[in-house]
């Protein structure tokens, strides 16, 4: 039986022609909650589907998908569509094309969402699969589902504590525990993505706005929980200089984000132990990053982390 998909919003028609032919091609819904809620047969056919805009920058739209039932409640999911120009960061082969690279990259987050789902469960959204075809004039299409995650950004949250701070509705200690809290949550969370992926693979972006965070409201659970949402730039075989580097780069060198932020984050991540067992190991190589650095700048960017790494050590 067809799931009739209705549409609330400005969409392109492009991004509803992909939708709908997904739909009647491959009935993908059913499909979809079978592996991200483990459930199928009836009650995994919802009797209709609302579509509506949820991000439609970045490399891929993102819809959101309301499913309605009609013996329990409303079940949102995540639908990704990529636009026609490159999402991924690797250039293709003489035999290889853009379409080739995105159907590798799409099939490989699904990998990775069936990955983290068994080592680091709710780290990342798990993944309802993706699907690929062909329009008859050639044209490659492509579609990905995932677990839809509530929550707002590490960003936005800032936005909000600064907003906060501004109106007077919070003191400035207030506003900076905050800040430092969302911050520390944030490293800690792209250090356990590194953990989880085996200590091999790293994002590329780790930036605040691909983390979503939900506040918990239960008492055996009262810390934020942050989910990633998009790894769509992961690097190969990089160790943890590069994770502090990239991580430094996006939430800064200053004294007091290495203090307050960053190592602690690693540590709420790894242990304490474990992670100033790592940062011993570590300290060659991010002393031979800082040299290249200064002599290829002019500036010694990184002295207040090798300062700070070396007096925990």
């Amino acid at each position: 039986m067809s799931v009739p998909l209705h549409w609330d919003g400005q969409l392109g028609p492009a991004h509803v022609a992909t939708i709908e032919t997904a739909h009647r091609l491959y009935h993908f819904l059913p499909q979809a909650l079978q592996r991200i809620r483990g459930i199928s047969g009836r009650s995994a056919i919802p009797q209709s589907a609302t579509v509506a805009p949820l991000a439609v920058g970045g490399g891929m739209a993102v819809y959101t998908m309301l499913l309605q039932f009609s013996d329990q409640e409303p079940y949102p999911l995540v639908c990704k569509i990529p636009h026609q120009r490159r999402i991924v960061y690797t250039t293709p082969t003489d035999h290889q094309s853009t379409d080739d690279t995105t159907r590798q990259l799409l099939d490989r987050l699904v990998a990775l969402a069936d990955h983290l789902a068994q080592r680091a469960p709710g780290l990342f959204p798990r993944s309802g699969g993706a699907w690929h075809w062909q329009e008859t004039d050639g044209t490659a299409r492509h579609l990905l589902v995932e677990e839809f995650i509530p929550g707002l950004s590490v960003e936005r949250l800032k936005l909000q504590y600064e907003q906060q701070w501004l109106a007077d509705t919070l003191d400035t200690e207030g506003y900076q525990q905050q800040r430092i809290a969302i911050e520390r949550l944030a490293i800690a969370t792209f250090v356990r993505l590194w953990d989880a992926l085996d200590r091999r693979l790293f994002t590329s972006d780790p930036s605040p706005w691909n983390i979503l965070v939900r506040q918990s409201s239960t008492f055996l659970s009262p810390a934020p929980v942050a989910t990633i949402i998009d790894l769509h730039g992961l690097e190969e075989d990089v160790g943890l200089p590069y994770v502090l580097q990239r991580l430094a780069a996006v939430y800064g060198m200053r004294q007091d984000i290495i203090v307050e932020v960053l190592i602690p984050g690693m540590f709420d991540a790894l242990g304490v132990p474990e992670g100033k067992a790592l940062l011993r190991d570590a300290l060659p190589a991010l002393e031979a990053e800082a040299d290249r650095i200064r002599q290829y700048l002019g500036v010694d960017m990184q002295q207040p982390l090798l300062q700070h790494v070396r007096a925990l050590i």
